[in-house]
């Protein structure tokens, strides 16, 4: 019996052609008392008939536009053919009227030929507008409905396409950090086996939560930042008094969300083009601060920055995951902030509560 159930939408057609037709039968019945005083039986069995044939006609040509693909017509097209439909449906109707008041006998009195034709008129155009009315009703609903479908399934392809590329930047992002940690951890091999092991759980621990992250769209920047701290660690065994790294940190940041691996790119990054070319090499300093409804965080680092750092793969990765994420195009900024030192700027949107 389940499967005999009629969809949600269609159990709503069929409701509202009942009771509009409905109504428009108990307006007719009030419009004949209201002219007469009075309403014979007969009266009320026309009425009936003609809101079952009206309801008729009015599924029938609903039948034939589901069908057909009148919807994708050209505007003045579809126009025309449903002004023909209800035209017919008008024809029909007003015949239908004709025989069933001669039928119970409703005719005042035989008409000439010229009255006939003006009666005939009469009940067409009514009949017609009657039609055109419905019409209008049913076409507003359908456009909307579809309009209504045609909005959800663009935003999940948009969404299932911001997704994709999510997921293309961080796998991407995964193996250029594995490289880049492993050549450090080679350098420690031969000459300190016990940073060596050191290094090798720190990276451990990193790819742990390299894994994690990738099953997440944001974590919180405490996460982020021990999988930072890790790097840095890592890091500061192979660079050693050459490496200085600091972090400022406000509390009430911590809990904010951030793209996984974004920081740790940015401070990869720092490292790879920025302390590594220079001989007594640098210093990063990480901080974070609640300003104007965003979380800033701010990572300066010893550096130059050129047209291929600023262009290059983490810096496009980073700008390009925070439009995906928050649709929006000035969420980073890098710039030389003086001679020696470049600073990076990621704000992330905080949630209205």
């Amino acid at each position: 019996m389940n499967n005999l159930k009629l969809p949600n939408k269609t159990r709503l057609y069929y409701l509202c052609q009942v009771v509009g037709w409905g109504v428009y039968g108990l307006a007719l019945v009030f419009f004949y008392y209201y002219t007469s005083e009075q309403i014979t039986y007969r009266e009320v069995v026309s009425i009936v008939m003609l809101c079952l044939l009206a309801l008729g006609l009015t599924h029938g040509f609903r039948q034939i536009f589901k069908k057909s693909t009148w919807i994708e017509l050209p505007l003045p097209k579809l126009v025309a053919l449903v002004l023909a439909c209800n035209f017919i449906m008008a024809a029909v109707y007003t015949m239908a009227n004709l025989l069933i008041d001669r039928s119970l006998n409703l005719a005042a009195r035989d008409l000439d030929r010229t009255e006939w034709l003006i009666s005939l008129s009469i009940l067409t155009v009514n009949a017609m507008t009657l039609f055109l009315l419905w019409s209008v009703i049913y076409f507003a609903i359908a456009f909307f409905t579809r309009y209504r479908k045609e909005e959800i399934e663009r935003l999940k392809w948009e969404s299932a396409l911001k997704d994709f590329e999510l997921n293309k930047l961080k796998s991407q992002l995964n193996p250029h950090f594995v490289f880049n940690a492993l050549n450090g951890i080679r350098s420690l091999v031969d000459e300190d086996r016990a940073k060596a092991k050191s290094a090798i759980t720190q990276l451990s621990n990193i790819l742990r939560s390299s894994l994690l992250s990738d099953r997440a769209r944001t974590i919180p920047l405490s996460e982020e930042l021990k999988t930072v701290n890790d790097y840095l660690n890592l890091e500061k065994i192979r660079f050693e008094e050459r490496l200085q790294f600091a972090t400022h940190l406000k509390p009430e940041t911590l809990s904010i969300q951030v793209p996984p691996m974004m920081i740790q790119t940015l401070v990869e990054n720092a490292v790879k083009h920025g302390l590594s070319k220079k001989v007594a090499g640098g210093s990063i300093h990480i901080s974070s601060s609640l300003t104007n409804g965003f979380a800033e965080i701010r990572i300066d680092n010893t550096g130059k920055l050129d047209g291929t750092d600023s262009g290059g793969f983490g810096i496009a990765n980073t700008r390009h995951r925070l439009e995906l994420i928050y649709n929006r195009n000035d969420l980073f900024d890098i710039h030389q902030s003086d001679p020696e030192t470049v600073t990076a700027i990621i704000k992330i949107p905080i949630p209205k509560k």
